[in-house]
């Protein structure tokens, strides 16, 4: 079910829940295209685990509102309210893709309320990283040197793109195939994965494409703190046959990250976080309960 908060300064923070409502907290961080609706196929896996998942919308997605030189670092705060709201004082938090550094963030601003982080195929600073592009989809990396574009030159490429897909949904969905690699082609020719991800894809771009433009510029841009900085213990879950955000991303931020936890997993691909969503989760909860019982 939708659900809403007014968050401090006056924007609207959109989010959903699912799982065992009752269970621990566990707050999801959703890729680019992405929104609140993306989750596993099965429902049921955080049900069993007895696990919370709350997805909120970054803002300009779907019913959170857009957030005028939003940064990385913005974000923590979004999720401290949220938190706050749903009474809930300490959680993990996991997300995947472009949701990765948003995950960094908050595990580095708020160290005294997540017990436990996971980064699935999350990218690494652009900036620092020595070379973000090494084993990555030739039309990927044109998509990400594109985002070093002016705001203004960016948004009518975005834009078009978005009313491409909103327009042919089935000629996106042949093209997402086409550029995957065969440890994600036999996932995604799966008729429930196509569903699932085509149905969370329209609500990031329900207020157009001004939130997508932004999280472009962030992806790209420096991150605002030091990795060696942050605190809790952060799983990295990468495939080695990423061609979207290649294992070398994972690797990077495991040689900074200080209580890192590497899961790096032969074959697979970008979309392998569906093929661990039950393994995270019990990873995060018993991370989680190492913490309380230290």
């Amino acid at each position: 079910m939708d659900k809403t908060i007014k968050l401090l300064d006056g924007r609207t923070l959109g989010y959903t829940e699912h799982g065992d409502l009752a269970g621990y907290p566990v707050f999801f961080v959703h890729g680019n295209p992405g929104s609140r609706y993306m989750r596993h196929i099965d429902e049921t896996i955080a049900v069993h685990q007895g696990v919370r998942i709350i997805t909120p919308d970054r803002p300009g997605y779907g019913l959170s509102d857009y957030q005028e030189k939003r940064t990385l670092l913005d974000f923590p705060d979004d999720i401290r309210q949220l938190a706050d709201a749903l009474g809930i004082r300490s959680f993990s938090i996991f997300g995947v893709s472009a949701g990765g550094p948003y995950v960094a963030a908050t595990a580095y601003r708020l160290p005294d309320r997540v017990t436990a982080a996971a980064m699935v195929s999350s990218t690494a600073p652009f900036d620092e990283i020595p070379d973000p592009y090494e084993g990555m989809n030739p039309q990927y990396v044109q998509a990400f040197k594109a985002a070093a574009l002016p705001e203004m030159a960016l948004r009518p490429i975005v834009a078009n793109a978005d009313k491409a897909i909103i327009k042919d949904p089935e000629a996106y969905w042949s093209a997402v195939l086409e550029r995957a690699g065969s440890g994600d082609r036999s996932l995604l020719e799966q008729q429930a994965y196509k569903k699932q991800i085509l149905g969370y894809w329209p609500e990031a771009t329900r207020q157009g494409s001004k939130g997508r433009v932004r999280e472009a510029k962030i992806l790209v841009s420096s991150w605002g703190f030091r990795l060696e900085d942050i605190q809790p213990t952060v799983h990295l879950w990468y495939w080695e046959e990423d061609q979207i955000v290649p294992v070398e991303h994972g690797r990077y931020l495991a040689s900074r990250i200080p209580n890192s936890v590497e899961h790096f997993r032969s074959g697979g691909g970008h979309f392998g976080v569906f093929l661990a969503w039950g393994e995270i989760l019990e990873v995060l909860m018993e991370t989680a309960q190492g913490r309380a019982d230290g």
